[in-house]
């Protein structure tokens, strides 16, 4: 096994709502349950690693953090890329190990996305106007469900089939320590829930909420010192579509299969050498329910079409060809942007020491983290496995 880093910590607050704490406070929480899990001081951390705070800061939330816990990192960055930030934070972490730099990082998250209403004030200026003009010019969930609308046209998907996915989410969360989202749903709650952007649903979507989450990563040697159950990373892959939410430049570009997607797991498994097929359990970013059957077919584990039947007989559940979203994944663990992949990394993580409780696939040994920025056409994929 390839064995680039390894994490040895973990930590992670309750995806939900905080009014009336801090980010900086909810980072501290996180960040102290990963160095507690790692075993390690706070002085060993080397390097700080960070995602965006939506409030501003001007890229000073990880200097507040020093402040806050007293260290003296020799390498700090704050991340922005859209939500494949926080796999950004893990791949700066182990280049600096493989340079040398350093031999501890703290990586971490912290965002209160719903108690500020973030999305409230998330206008069209993101977007760039005349690209989009043809599509729509303001919001997110319109791209989804054209592409969703294109995937059932090829594939025969009905709204059932998306209802499926959302409703296995749900039923895993409610072992997941970390879920905003447990009461069990059934089909017909979701197909029956407010429309949104058709065929998406209110249940069919995920839920902007709050949260914070950190993972400590440490060169192989001196994991080896000081974990008993290091989970190493073992490659990664990153693609950059020439878009930025939807497909613009050839009208015979698909929106119902993304090439971000595909050659970022290409190149992956590539420097895993691993295949998919290899893969025990994944954590896919879907923040609606059609994706759910999407990203599985351009990571490779079905052919284009092949989710529909994967989803009724079961094959994305525990116990599967490929389980997916152990722990209620973005629809029902919730969805601080940023921070949701560390909240995936976490959850993969767990599987592999074999910590999953209720939710652990048995002799899970590689994991796959799949994040994205945009509409999947940014993408980040994390191979990671265990002795």
């Amino acid at each position: 096994m390839r064995r680039m880093a390894a994490i040895i910590g973990c930590g992670a607050v309750q995806v939900g709502k905080y009014p009336d704490r801090l980010e900086s406070e909810l980072a501290l929480d996180a960040v102290r349950m990963a160095l507690l899990d790692a075993g390690i001081e706070k002085g060993q951390a080397e390097g700080i690693f960070t995602t965006p705070d939506l409030r501003g800061g001007i890229g000073l939330q990880a200097n507040l953090l020093c402040e806050y816990l007293r260290i003296t990192p020799k390498s700090m960055a704050e991340m922005t890329c859209g939500a494949v930030a926080a796999g950004l934070t893990v791949k700066t972490a182990v280049n600096e190990i493989m340079l040398g730099q350093i031999d501890v990082a703290v990586c971490y998250g912290a965002e209160r996305e719903c108690s500020i209403e973030w999305f409230k004030h998330f206008g069209s200026a993101l977007f760039e106007p005349v690209a989009l003009q043809p599509y729509a010019s303001y919001g997110i969930i319109w791209a989804y469900a054209m592409s969703a609308r294109r995937y059932m046209h090829e594939t025969g998907a009905k709204e059932e089939h998306f209802a499926m996915a959302a409703v296995r989410n749900r039923r895993n969360a409610r072992h997941s320590p970390v879920a905003a989202f447990k009461a069990p749903i059934a089909i017909e709650d979701v197909l029956e829930s407010r429309n949104l952007c058709s065929p998406i649903k209110l249940l069919d979507s995920s839920a902007s909420l709050d949260g914070a989450a950190a993972v400590v990563v440490a060169s192989a040697e001196f994991a080896r010192r000081v974990c008993p159950k290091p989970v190493y990373i073992m490659g990664w892959g990153q693609y950059h579509d020439n878009s930025c939410i939807i497909p613009t430049d050839r009208c015979d570009k698909s929106i119902s299969s993304f090439v971000a997607t595909r050659e970022a797991a290409a190149a992956a498994f590539r420097v895993a050498g691993i295949n998919p097929e290899d893969v025990d359990v994944a954590e896919v970013y879907a923040p609606f329910s059609p994706h759910e059957l999407i990203i599985p077919e351009d990571i490779g584990w079905f052919e284009k079409g092949e989710m529909v039947k994967a989803i009724e007989t079961g094959e994305t559940e525990i116990g599967g060809k490929i389980p997916v979203n152990t722990d209620g994944g973005l629809l029902s663990r919730g969805h601080p942007w940023a921070v949701t992949p560390f909240y995936q990394t976490i959850n993969v993580v767990r599987q592999l020491r074999g910590e999953a409780g209720e939710n652990q696939v048995p002799d899970a040994r590689i994991g796959l983290v799949h994040c994205e920025g945009g509409m999947m056409n940014n993408v980040f994929v994390l191979i990671l496995g265990s002795e």
